[in-house]
């Protein structure tokens, strides 16, 4: 299982890293903020997916699981979520504020298409495998997956529905929604973390 985590964290990585950059190069190309926000949301993901592939690798050489390392992995990602909620707040709100329309260029489409599938499927297998670790850290990070999934969806529902009945305030309502959801699942993964160590001591 820990092979099987350290892969599926590697493929996340490699993932993250490619849209991020894509998605953030692209963005300031054709000027569209609303790329560069899901670019860099997608790195924020990269660092998480980082750090576990060093705990996990780490956990195959001994064959065992740090629980330091992996209190640290846990820490990581919740924290990775958190940002990534409240920068989704963040352009929210100033897309209402300004009545804001999203108009992402093509290749932003067709990222968010691709993001929608992979991330969704990242998603699932973190979960399915964190159990069998055990790590909350994994498992947490499937969440995250899971938020950049839904984040990709509403992208691509937003465009389409504001380019076929002028629903501009949709794509920012339904992301400020999932940013704020975000930010209470950041608390709840986490509090994992400190029940276990009011335990241990």
């Amino acid at each position: 299982m820990l092979q099987a985590a350290y892969r599926i964290s590697m493929a996340s990585l490699l993932w993250t890293l490619v849209v991020g950059g894509t998605a953030i190069g692209s963005g300031a190309t054709a000027n569209s903020l609303v790329l560069v926000v899901f670019g860099a949301i997608a790195l924020l993901d990269a660092v998480g997916s980082g750090v576990l592939i060093v705990h996990f690798r780490h956990a195959m050489r001994h064959e065992s699981i740090s629980a330091r390392h992996e209190r640290f992995a846990l820490r990581v990602v919740t924290i990775g979520m958190a940002l990534v909620g409240a920068a989704t707040i963040a352009d929210s709100a100033d897309k209402l504020a300004s009545h804001g329309a999203s108009h992402p260029p093509d290749l932003g489409i067709a990222l968010a298409a691709a993001s929608v599938v992979t991330l969704s499927a990242l998603s699932v297998v973190k979960r399915r495998i964190a159990p069998r670790i055990p790590s909350r850290a994994l498992f947490a990070d499937g969440w995250v997956s899971g938020v950049g999934a839904a984040l990709a969806l509403v992208t691509l529902v937003g465009t389409a529905l504001e380019a076929g009945v002028g629903w501009w305030w949709l794509d920012p309502g339904a992301a400020l929604v999932l940013g704020t959801a975000a930010l209470p699942l950041s608390v709840a993964l986490g509090r994992g973390e400190r029940q276990d160590e009011a335990h241990q001591g």
